[in-house]
Formats: structure tokens, C-alpha cells, sequence
């Protein structure tokens, strides 16, 4: 059967790709599927209806992903796009429209807008059982759009996150970021309680991290908003480590083990553990430090309940860049 036909024969979508290097044209078999579908394929792409306009209908949406091999434990799903109604305004709930992962690992609910985020799930036993995928709508006149490329990765493979981790980063640098995250528009997202992993990459052990710029010039960042009133100048809040004496983070907060000032003069001899409030800082501080962590493997933590009004207003969540550092014999 040839390439074409073999495509079609699968469900896939017949697509031309040009190859500058070797001067040709070559068969791309894109698979797509929205709601009601079944994705038996690696690198299917699920969409919203109407795709590649919006929808703005409600209802649910569902597909269910069915392993294309025993030998697979995760899946990896990549948001290229991703834009439905966002959070509530008191507390931030995900009450108008919603993402559900169901049937593996155990998955928050999402909302609005995650262009570029990625999820790693948990794939389950058994070749028969599905993980499903579900996108609920409902409320006022909205342009939703998705379109979520589902990688399944081999137990054995270099590319299979730690166990436990929702998003799984690698390379020397790179940023992690909250769900609809925005410095402008964004809200952080209730009920959140997942690990982002960064691969230790050889010879380096430590890591720091520093809040990112915001998209618009300002007196004040926004891009570490978790706790607190973020109309106004929040500092960094801690929470189970030696410094505090209590614990300042009980709500929302980001883990980092053993976090410290990266260039504090001179070093810290404790660690904190939990930071919070409004400005990033592993010390009770309203000026903004970059942190670091020797804690290997390299993983934080990222919790928020279910309720912000009337103390917590307006947060965004967080943004932070990351660069590993290299291993010393001081």
C-alpha cells in the first residue's frame, strides 16, 4: 500500500513537507480527532470543533486515548494551543470551562489560556483501559480553541519523565511557569497540586531560579504573585524552613528545597523550603533575589486551595527562568 493510501487507511491527514537538505517532497500523515474520537496513534493531535476556527459552543467535549502498545507508561500531552474561558474572579475556580484528565495519574483542572504547556500522564496498566481527555464548556459566548499533540512514550525511553511529575523540563536552561499564567491577563489557578521536574543534566549540581520579566514595563513585577494583594507591594512570605517562625505559606505556595540566596554575602547557613506572597525571595524580603537549590533531582512543588477573596487578589501565579550550575570541588 503506498504512503498516501496507507495515511488515509489509518485516519491520518495526507500533508506535503519540503526538505530544504534534500530537495524533495515527502509524505507528513497528520492525525487529528475531537470529540467522541479515539486516538490509537502516536503524535494524534486532539482539537477542538471547527478546528482550525473557534468554537463557542458548550457541552463536552471527550477523547478517549487507547495505548498503541503494552509497553508504553506515559503520555505526554503538548498544548500547542490552548485557549477556553479562565477562572472565576473571586477565587480563582475553574468553574466556566474546564480541562479533565481521567483514567491515569492523578491530573488537576485547568482553564484558560496554556499556549506552550505540556503534561505529562501517567498511562496506567493494561493496553484496553483509556485515558480520557475532556474539555467542558459552558457559559457566555467565548473563542475557545485547542489543539493538544499526544506523544506515548515507551517505558524504556531517554524521553519518560521522573515518576510523580506533571511537567518534566530538560537542558541546562529553560522557564517553568504556573497554568494561565499571564503577567497582564492571567489568574492563578485554585486547586492546583502538582511536581515540575527538571533533569539533572550531567555534571551540574545545583540549579537557580529567577522570576522572569513581565510583558509590559512596571515598577513592580507580577510574575511571582501567590499570596497576598498583588495591587500592591507584597514581600516574599516562607514556610517550613528555620528562618520563619511559623509558617507564613499555609494556602498557596511553591516548593523549593532548600532554597537560599543565591549571591548572599555572606551564604546562608539555613534553607527555606516554602515560598510565598509577592515577591520571589527565599528570605522575608519585598526585593526581588535569585534563589538556588542543590537538591537533587531538581523538582518543585506547586500547591494552591481552593479559596483567594477577600486576602488573596489578583495573583497570577508564577513565571521563573532557570539555569543549572556546574558541579565544584570547593
Amino acid at each position: 500500500m503506498g504512503g498516501w493510501n496507507m495515511c488515509c487507511a489509518f485516519g491520518g491527514v495526507r500533508k506535503l513537507h519540503s526538505s530544504i537538505r534534500m530537495s524533495r517532497y515527502g509524505i507528513c500523515c497528520v492525525f487529528m480527532a475531537s470529540c467522541g474520537g479515539i486516538a490509537r496513534e502516536n503524535g494524534t493531535y486532539f482539537v477542538n470543533p471547527n478546528s482550525p476556527d473557534v468554537t463557542d459552543g458548550t457541552g463536552s467535549c471527550q477523547l478517549s486515548i487507547l495505548k498503541l502498545h503494552p509497553d508504553i507508561c506515559q503520555l505526554r500531552l503538548d498544548f500547542e494551543n490552548f485557549a477556553i474561558a479562565g477562572p472565576d474572579v473571586l477565587n480563582h475556580i475553574c468553574n466556566t470551562d474546564q480541562f479533565l484528565v481521567s483514567g491515569g495519574s492523578t491530573v488537576p483542572t485547568i482553564c484558560g489560556t496554556n499556549h506552550g504547556d505540556h503534561m505529562y500522564i501517567d498511562a496506567g496498566l493494561g493496553q484496553s483501559n483509556p485515558v480520557i481527555l475532556t474539555v467542558i464548556t459552558s457559559g457566555p459566548t467565548f473563542p475557545r480553541s485547542w489543539r493538544i499533540r499526544i506523544s506515548q512514550i515507551h517505558c524504556g525511553s531517554l524521553h519518560k519523565a521522573d515518576q510523580g511529575c506533571l511537567q518534566y523540563f530538560t537542558g541546562i536552561s529553560g522557564r517553568v511557569k504556573s497554568f494561565n499564567y499571564d503577567s497582564l491577563s492571567g489568574r492563578q489557578l485554585s486547586n492546583q497540586d502538582y511536581s515540575i521536574c527538571i533533569r539533572t543534566e550531567r555534571n551540574f549540581c545545583s540549579i537557580q531560579y529567577t522570576a522572569c520579566g513581565d510583558a509590559i514595563d512596571s515598577d513592580r513585577k507580577r510574575s511571582f504573585t501567590l499570596s497576598g494583594n498583588s495591587n500592591s507591594v507584597v514581600p516574599a512570605m516562607l514556610g517550613g524552613g528555620i528562618q520563619s517562625q511559623s509558617n507564613s505559606c499555609p494556602n498557596d505556595w511553591l516548593m523549593v528545597p532548600c532554597a537560599k540566596v543565591a549571591d548572599r554575602v555572606p551564604p546562608a547557613i539555613q534553607c527555606e523550603d516554602k515560598i510565598c506572597g509577592g515577591t520571589f525571595n527565599a528570605e522575608p524580603s519585598t526585593t526581588e533575589r535569585t534563589v538556588s537549590s542543590n537538591i537533587r533531582p531538581f523538582r518543585l512543588a506547586f500547591h494552591t486551595d481552593s479559596v483567594e477573596a477577600p486576602t488573596d487578589v489578583d495573583n497570577k501565579g508564577f513565571c521563573l527562568d532557570y539555569v543549572q550550575q556546574p558541579c565544584t570541588n570547593a
